[in-house]
């Protein structure tokens, strides 16, 4: 069994549970304790639990803290990337789309360089610094005041120039996905330039990795009947998966 294979089994079974020891999972997965030990110290660099004597809890975000830029790029990577590359996948040469700020989409950022007649707008300045050296991409940026070492821009002149546009596509990220079918977002400040974003597109397609459901959110976004197609991993726990089913979006498994 490979590493990523094992350590989706235990992050599951910390969904689950909430707890897992480390003799009861090696014994499960006829692997050593030492194996599951190395794994549960991966897992608690990506953030996603705490280790403790024995074993591990699952770490669950604040509704108010957001991890550093740095962090957030690599947590969940691999899932990323995937989620990214069927975002891709929708994007066809000639259409304007907004890429919102995160790491979900800076991945799918670097997916578009290939693309031909391609308008993007976005207020994340990393994925601006990787588009701005493409002659085939129309990069327009939306002004505003830029969240010191987020590289993101915000305020009321983003969301003004957000509200005078209407694009093919926005893709948005998501810090919080609830039980209750709310988006939530961990800053505050960052609503009203989702809302925006999400009003300019004529279609509406939401970036969350499974790690962002089951976990609260400080401010809400919007409602999934508000998203048309969410794009998410294969490890998202079934409980979220059939709340989904209950609202009028189509989901992606990647």
């Amino acid at each position: 069994m490979l590493a990523e294979e094992r350590r989706a089994i235990l992050l599951q079974k910390l969904k689950d549970n909430g707890y897992i020891e480390v003799s009861e999972v090696a014994a499960l997965l006829d692997v050593s304790p030492a194996t599951i030990r190395r794994d549960l110290e991966h897992m608690e660099q990506g953030g996603q639990l705490i280790r403790t004597r024995g074993g591990a809890v699952l770490s669950v975000p604040s509704t108010t803290l957001e991890p550093p830029y740095e962090v957030k790029r690599q947590r969940h990577i691999e899932e990323k990337r995937r989620i990214a590359a069927a975002a891709a996948e929708m994007v066809r040469d000639g259409e304007t789309i907004i890429l919102d700020a995160g790491s979900t989409t800076y991945e799918l950022a670097l997916l578009l360089m290939q693309r031909r007649n391609l308008t993007v707008v976005t207020n994340d300045l990393q994925i601006a610094v990787k588009l701005a050296s493409n002659p085939n991409i129309a990069l327009v940026c939306t002004g505003g005041i830029a969240r010191a070492n987020v590289y993101t821009l915000l305020g009321p002149q983003t969301e003004a120039f957000l509200r005078n546009l209407r694009v093919n596509k926005t893709f948005l990220g998501a810090d919080a996905i609830h039980e209750d079918g709310v988006i939530g977002n961990v800053v505050l400040e960052e609503v009203a330039v989702k809302q925006a974003m999400l009003r300019a597109g004529e279609q509406v397609i939401v970036l969350a990795d499974s790690s962002k459901f089951g976990v609260i959110g400080f401010a809400r976004v919007c409602d999934l009947s508000e998203v048309d197609v969410l794009i998410t991993d294969t490890s998202i726990p079934t409980r979220a998966l059939d709340m989904l089913k209950a609202w009028p979006v189509e989901v992606k498994l990647v």
